[in-house]
């Protein structure tokens, strides 16, 4: 399995405004287009529409359908999926937040995955979906060789799922994460900054890096684990759900 970029966001804040998704265009046209879609759909299965400009996914974005359950009817959004076949090659979709029947926020969740390239300034990207979003949770993550066995495919690591729709969790740390909400507040900005790693303050969380650069993983594999298990023993036990 080759190597690839994932990107991943969780968040509870509404997605669905067109203000949200011309933002996402936007961020998808930095390092010079090279990440802009070639086409776009409601399923990340199934691609029949070719992406012009902005105004081409305008009413793709956060199409409205009425559900009606024991009478109740509700609104949802449909997804909306993008991908590019060119360099660099890529997929993303985006899950718009919504309320379900019990009144509860589902956080809509926005991935990409990618071919790697040096040629894109992967951190500029999701620095700028961090200002879009405001996550609960974020990942900026290079899986190479070490990381990509096959019985792990569907892991909700390597799929930046963060393993819960309502009540996400953090799986293991990747290059860059981003904690909001609630998880910002198990970051101890003092004791990882004296460890020698970066902690920034954005939109009211916390973003955690662990090396300088997201090829360091490529460089040296082995510096970057440890330095990842590292940064992990700066955490309270039990906060990632794989400890080692």
């Amino acid at each position: 399995m080759k190597s690839y970029i994932q990107m991943s966001i969780r968040t509870k804040n509404e997605t669905a405004d067109w203000a949200i998704g011309e933002k996402l265009v936007e961020s998808l046209s930095l390092s010079g287009g090279r990440l802009l879609p070639e086409q776009i759909s409601h399923n990340a299965d199934k691609f029949s529409n070719n992406f012009i400009d902005s105004s081409s996914i305008r009413d793709c974005w956060a199409a409205e359908e009425i559900f009606d359950v024991n009478g109740v009817q509700s609104v949802l959004y449909r997804d909306f999926a993008w991908r590019r076949r060119r360099s660099v090659k890529s997929i993303g979709s985006v899950v718009h937040t919504f309320r379900n029947l019990r009144g509860q926020v589902v956080p809509g969740s926005i991935s990409l995955r990618a071919s790697y390239s040096d040629e894109v300034d992967w951190m500029v990207v999701f620095r700028r979906w961090c200002e879009i979003f405001e996550p609960q949770l974020g990942m900026l993550h290079l899986f190479t060789a070490p990381e990509l066995h096959p019985d792990n495919l569907n892991d909700s690591f390597q799929i930046g799922s963060f393993n819960s729709a309502l009540s996400p969790e953090v799986p293991n740390i990747g290059w860059s994460m981003f904690y909001g909400d609630d998880f910002s507040r198990e970051v101890d900005d003092e004791r990882i900054k004296s460890m020698g790693f970066s902690v920034e303050s954005l939109m009211g969380g916390r973003l955690v890096t662990v090396t300088k650069e997201i090829g360091d993983i490529v460089a040296d594999f082995s510096l970057f684990d440890r330095r990842r298990a590292e940064l992990k023993r700066l955490f309270r036990n039990g906060f990632f759900l794989v400890d080692c």
